[in-house]
């Protein structure tokens, strides 16, 4: 019996080695030597343990190092120093299990964190829910709350990288941040924008959707009630509130992102009101149903000509000129839906991260250019640097552009590292890898 049993684990054994040797890994469709990652700190000393390592914010910073935040059980801030080609963990954030979206820099290279729970995690939906007219948003939006019901509220930090940067930390290390105060109560920061010239700082919450202001000279927050009406699950991620997870500052003071049924609105400071274009962002409108469902923005930018670029949750690229009033259509790289991450590089090219959550992302760039070559596909993000490393990353959601035109790119995975690519490279042939399987 013995004998059959060490026959049977031998032949297992066979059989499974035979399949590892035989997977390949699947590169992306440009030349592979311009995409690497780096590990969130030292293995077994000072790195991010893997639940506590989804990257949902970046930050290139004047600096010229990259400062990320991460998600999970316990948000940690880190940066990426060029000097040394390495990640540094800088400690725990105190009080917050996530930072979505809400890096930004200040005066004198400050760094304001906006803080919450862990938005990347999908809420415990009730299984039974009751009959009625509208029952299933009503009961979703229960369920929604109900992860926020002792939640005392997200908090604004402010970190100094001239005085922060230069200790070592280790796993259990408090960041060394100060608590400006909390943003909006039972609610998390979605995202911010500053507007330094003004010494101003926005942010939208969720799940209300609160629009709130924090003046940083009298260090005051202000509550300027909600910046949607009208609840959204248009998804793709149907369990989750449908919410702008991003926001633009304008020279003139102004304040920019997408609002109720998909028409942008903007925040006018001279009159302290939230008000509407009528410029819509594209997406799906499901206008013959009793539904109100609308997309959102994900990434709006500054492009160098004064005009503003978004994209959206159904995966629409777009632009919008304000002299003019218009909203124009760029285009939608592929079928899945959402643009991921978004950033804007020093090569006339927008890089953004395509696809839903739980599926493989590509990366994808919009030529903005004279030349205008529309979208190109880059394919998957993995890394072969066998038989020491490689990885494919499955699942983005930031995106930054440093001095030199270095594109990063923050996984939101478990186990999550920083990638980065260097444009300038080729795209294969026919836009496929030939070493790929087939």
């Amino acid at each position: 019996m013995k004998n059959i049993l060490y026959i049977c684990l031998f032949v297992i054994l066979l059989i499974t080695s035979k399949i590892v040797t035989a997977q390949k890994c699947v590169n992306p469709n440009f030349e592979a030597h311009r995409l690497d990652y780096r590990d969130l700190g030292y293995p077994t000393a000072t790195e991010i343990s893997a639940d506590n390592t989804p990257i949902a914010s970046l930050l290139a910073h004047s600096n010229g190092k990259v400062y990320g935040a991460t998600s999970g059980k316990q948000s940690y801030l880190f940066v990426y120093d060029y000097m040394t080609n390495k990640v540094y963990p800088l400690g725990k954030i105190p009080g917050s299990s996530g930072v979505h979206h809400s890096l930004v820099e200040g005066d004198n290279g400050f760094i304001y964190i906006g803080t919450g729970l862990n938005e990347l995690t999908p809420i415990t939906l009730t299984r039974e829910v009751p009959f009625g007219r509208r029952m299933i948003e009503t009961q979703l939006w229960e369920d929604i709350k109900n992860k926020y019901k002792n939640f005392e509220g997200g908090r604004l930090f402010i970190y100094d990288p001239k005085e922060g940067d230069n200790h070592v930390y280790l796993p259990e290390d408090t960041a060394h941040v100060k608590d400006l105060g909390i943003t909006v109560r039972g609610n998390s920061v979605y995202t911010l924008a500053i507007n330094v010239a003004k010494d101003r700082i926005y942010g939208i919450t969720y799940p209300d959707a609160i629009f709130f202001e924090y003046d940083i000279k009298s260090r005051t927050f202000k509550n300027h009630g909600p910046w949607l009406n009208i609840k959204s699950y248009s998804g793709p991620e149907r369990s989750w509130r449908s919410t702008p997870r991003s926001l633009i500052c304008l020279p003139d003071g102004r304040v920019f992102s997408s609002g109720d049924y998909g028409l942008m609105y903007y925040f006018n400071p001279s009159k302290g009101k939230i008000q509407e274009t009528m410029m819509r962002i594209p997406g799906e409108y499901w206008i013959t149903q009793k539904y109100d469902a609308y997309p959102v923005v994900e990434q709006l930018l500054p492009d160098s000509k004064g005009r503003i670029l978004g994209s959206t949750s159904d995966g629409f690229l777009f632009r919008i000129d304000l002299e003019a009033g218009k909203l124009i259509v760029l285009g939608k790289p592929m079928v899945e839906r959402r643009v991921r991450a978004m950033t804007l590089g020093n090569d006339q090219q927008i890089y953004m991260i395509c696809g839903e959550k739980d599926n493989v992302c590509r990366m994808f760039s919009y030529d903005l250019s004279e030349k205008n070559e529309g979208f190109k596909d880059y394919g998957v993000l993995g890394v072969d640097r066998s038989p020491y490393y490689a990885k494919i990353g499955y699942q983005f959601d930031a995106m930054c552009t440093v001095a030199d035109g270095t594109i990063f790119i923050g996984e939101s995975d478990r186990r999550a590292k920083l990638f980065f690519y260097v444009p300038g490279g080729n795209i294969f042939p026919g836009v496929l890898n030939p070493t790929n399987p087939q």
